[in-house]
């Protein structure tokens, strides 16, 4: 039941990107952004209901896996654009932000095997789990609208320095506003990792009776961590514009490739998914 919800939040989420990209390519067309808002609203509310069944479904296991860590992140990244849309009304960013959504979720509506333990072990079954596993998705989620803002802070800095001033200097908001907004999402991914970080390590003292064991998922995530920490403390000493969209995309590619690794590579970690690594 919740696959047959989750693809129908699908449809609309490609009704947003849609709104969303034809506002871009006619921004005059003021009521497809209001469109794009509307569907966003009513995807992430489908989205949430799938998501609900599948807890119901699944007891929460689902999400112990790639398809569902994927499902649960994308909703974590249509919430996060509304409150932009809603704080900083550009809807630009939507045209940027809600086709990536719908890419990342399209796989997992036709991945129906499980790659998800079919009862989460009782020692794992706390609430700072829960705080890790909400956290870190979501972390990821602001990193990844960060670099998409990076993106366009670039290409709107190539239409500046080219002082062509044509279609794309005028859709894309100043350089001011998403230099500002990468900086502040950055910022808020850091904290938000950084609480997925100190309660995975709690999670790991718990179970392992070790908060450190030079896991490569434990060493990846410190990493991460620590460079976009390095970032937050850089834009201090006066990094911004093209050096901060750089590092920003630089770093998000660098998430990428850590989870791509960790999780196409079997028993590199024992945070796999069937928590096999688990100590009784």
């Amino acid at each position: 039941m919740s696959l047959q919800v989750l693809r129908f939040a699908a449809l609309f989420y490609a009704g947003t990107a849609t709104a969303y990209v034809l506002f871009f390519a006619r921004p005059r067309h003021t009521a497809l952004a209001t469109v794009g808002q509307w569907l966003l609203a009513a995807a992430f509310l489908v989205h949430a209901a799938a998501i609900g069944l599948g807890c119901k479904e699944y007891g929460g296991a689902e999400f112990f896996g790639l398809r569902g860590g994927l499902v649960f992140m994308t909703w974590l990244a249509a919430g996060a654009l509304l409150i932009l849309q809603r704080l900083y009304r550009v809807p630009a960013i939507g045209a940027f932000v809600a086709p990536l959504i719908l890419v990342v979720l399209l796989p997992t509506l036709f991945l129906v095997k499980p790659d998800f333990p079919e009862v989460l072990p009782e020692a794992v079954r706390r609430p700072m789990l829960t705080i890790h596993v909400v956290t870190a998705l979501l972390g990821v989620a602001l990193f990844a609208i960060a670099s998409l803002v990076a993106v366009m802070y670039l290409l709107q800095e190539r239409e500046v320095k080219g002082k062509r001033f044509g279609a794309l200097f005028l859709r894309l908001p100043s350089l001011h506003t998403l230099d500002l907004l990468n900086q502040r999402l950055v910022r808020l991914g850091f904290v938000v990792y950084t609480i997925a970080l100190l309660s995975g390590s709690g999670m790991a003292k718990v179970v392992w009776k070790s908060a450190w064991q030079w896991d490569p998922q434990q060493v990846s995530s410190l990493v991460i961590w620590m460079i976009y920490g390095t970032m937050v403390q850089l834009r201090h000493t006066g990094w911004h514009g093209r050096r901060f969209a750089m590092l920003t995309i630089g770093a998000f590619v660098l998430v990428v490739g850590s989870i791509a690794t960790l999780n196409f590579l079997p028993g590199v970690t024992r945070h796999a998914g069937d928590f096999s690594g688990t100590r009784k």
